[in-house]
């Protein structure tokens, strides 16, 4: 059945061909009854043929050279034929006695009198004529098809002139007609083309209907949009389940560890009041970060609605606490650089749990011995917190995946690492209307990581 329907289809060489053929045809048609009916004009007497006009005026030239200028009789002469009769030609006393031409027509005639050309457009012709006095006469007339009656040709435009614009008026609207019909066709094969890349952008392309189409190479051209969408479809589709089984996963995985960090948390707890030491501390502190952890890994890349004028100095304390406590068991030391020292708007709990995710990265890729570094500065017009750790650095393949979601660097030692705190800290930097941005730091040989957040007009 599909492959009979597509027999059926005419082809877009077909469309043309048929174009051509129609203008064509229609154009040699327009012609043979613009020529029929010019001819049966003339055979019926309403026209004359135009040598009528040249041979008018060849009478004329016997006619006129008998007489002189007094005897000049305008009424011998036929009215296809032009005249005017001049004295003094060639001489500063030349005059005109008589003529019926305009003064266009008689300058031409007076410049063939003098030498010049006397065709006009290899329309319009002059004879000079020596008079029986000696006095010049000018016969002028055109090659054209005149009117038989010479009322006509005095009232009516040159008839010659409006056949033939009549006729260039003719193909020229058969040609308009054929064309607007094929722009129509195309017209309507491509609106579908449209219409299927609509319908693939709203994830709708079973409703692609491909044999709306009647030209073969358009119905091809949406069956292949068909087959692209239902493929591209299907992709998004499959895509979509994976980040939903990931998403199920990470949610699963805060989950299950919930019980034990509760469990350890609880018994250091018990430990702290028995037996206080600031190992105890340390772990009670990072118990907590980490079930905060939890609760922003559930709602990862959402940043609470309120948001509110956080100080820049009294962050970074709080920040240096946390790193002292990651580097102090890594045998790491942490500087803090305040380059700048304000206030900005943000979501201080989300921010704070980025940029700690962000010092917790640096302190596990920095060798025993190394530097991580903490430095807080202003760049046009942003606050900038910027990591930069003494480690191997990212590979050439992290810079550009990092960040993404679950990505970890292969060719770096992950310690359990699941690729979650630059996600995490990206996501707070977008949602803040910022950006992440991850390089290598030639001055330290490490990584560098920059979180930053635009600083509101009320808030400097």
């Amino acid at each position: 059945m599909e492959h009979s329907r597509y027999q059926h289809l005419i082809s877009l060489r077909s469309v043309l061909l048929r174009y051509l053929c129609l203008c064509s045809g229609g154009c040699v048609l327009i012609l043979v009854l613009w020529w029929g009916i010019f001819m049966q004009l003339m055979n019926i007497g309403f026209l004359l043929p135009a040598v009528a006009s040249a041979q008018a005026c060849a009478n004329a030239r016997e006619v006129v050279t008998a007489m002189t200028v007094d005897t000049f009789d305008a009424d011998a002469i036929d009215s296809l034929c032009r005249y005017a009769v001049i004295t003094g030609a060639n001489t500063a006393g030349e005059t005109v006695h008589t003529t019926n031409m305009t003064a266009r027509q008689l300058e031409i005639a007076r410049n063939a009198l003098h030498g010049g050309s006397g065709n006009l457009g290899m329309m319009q012709y002059q004879y000079i004529v020596r008079m029986a006095d000696g006095a010049a006469c000018l016969l002028q007339y055109d090659y054209a098809v005149p009117y038989a009656d010479p009322a006509l040709r005095n009232r009516l435009p040159d008839f010659q002139t409006c056949y033939i614009l009549l006729l260039v008026i003719l193909v020229l609207v058969w040609l308009a007609l054929n064309t607007h019909r094929t722009v129509r066709i195309f017209t309507a094969e491509t609106t579908r083309i449209a219409d299927a890349t609509h319908k693939i952008a709203a994830q709708q392309p079973g409703e692609i209907d491909a044999s709306s189409a009647h030209i073969r190479e358009f119905s091809a051209a949406l069956q292949a949009l068909q087959t692209t969408g239902q493929q591209l479809t299907d992709s998004l589709q499959h895509q979509w389940q994976m980040e939903q089984q990931r998403t199920e996963q990470v949610a699963a995985l805060a989950h299950d560890l919930k019980t034990p960090l509760t469990i350890i948390q609880g018994n250091a707890e018990l430990l702290a009041e028995t037996a206080p030491a600031p190992e105890l501390d340390a772990i009670l502190r990072a118990g907590e970060r980490a079930q905060q952890y939890l609760a922003a890994l559930r709602s990862a890349g959402t940043v609470p609605a309120a948001r509110q004028l956080t100080d820049s100095h009294t962050l970074a304390a709080s920040l240096a606490d946390t790193a002292q406590a990651l580097c102090r068991p890594a045998k790491l030391h942490f500087v803090l650089q305040e380059q700048w020292q304000g206030q900005f708007l943000c979501a201080a709990p989300k921010l704070s749990r980025a940029l700690e995710n962000m010092l917790d990265n640096a302190v596990r890729y920095t060798p025993a011995g190394g530097t991580v570094t903490l430095t807080i500065s202003k760049a046009d017009g942003d606050v900038a917190f910027t990591v930069a750790d003494t480690g191997p650095g990212f590979m050439p393949e992290a810079l550009h995946k990092a960040g993404q979601f679950l990505y970890t660097d292969a060719a770096r030692p992950g310690n359990g690492h699941q690729g979650l705190g630059l996600y995490l800290a990206r996501n707070v930097a977008r949602a803040h209307g910022g950006n992440l941005i991850v390089s290598n730091d030639p001055a330290a040989h490490g990584a560098c990581a920059e979180l930053r957040l635009p600083i509101c007009a009320n808030a400097l």
